[in-house]
């Protein structure tokens, strides 16, 4: 079964991102750290009340624009397949010549409007 991960948005300003999802919406502020996967950038991962991590903030400085305030969007969605299913998906991939990345365990493969899909194996 699969099921949605964690949501992953950009912004230009991080530390007001994280003040709004966590004084206004409510979500806890687990860490913030470098990014694990995008070198030279930092991220934050935010838990909804059982403590999951579901939002991911990265901070992407270079989308700043003097004309253009609040130029943030939805950068990936995270999805986790139990591991034999991950595997498969793999094969289907494989077998059907679909593009994707591999990365620290995790497929990135886009959807047909060109959106992100990071899945891993839980």
């Amino acid at each position: 079964m699969i099921h949605l991960d964690h949501a992953s948005i950009m912004t230009a300003a991080l530390n007001e991102a994280i003040d709004f999802y966590v004084d206004v919406l409510g979500l806890t502020l687990r860490v913030v750290e470098d990014d694990p996967i995008r070198e030279g950038r930092r991220r934050a991962m935010l838990t909804d009340d059982d403590g999951q991590d579901i939002l991911e903030i990265m901070e992407v400085t270079d989308m700043e624009h003097p004309t253009v305030p609040g130029r943030g969007g939805i950068h990936h969605l995270g999805f986790a397949l139990p591991s034999d299913a991950w595997h498969a998906l793999r094969s289907r991939l494989d077998a059907e010549a679909y593009p994707y990345q591999e990365q620290e365990n995790r497929l990135f493969v886009r959807d047909a409007d060109g959106l992100v899909l990071e899945i891993e194996p839980r």
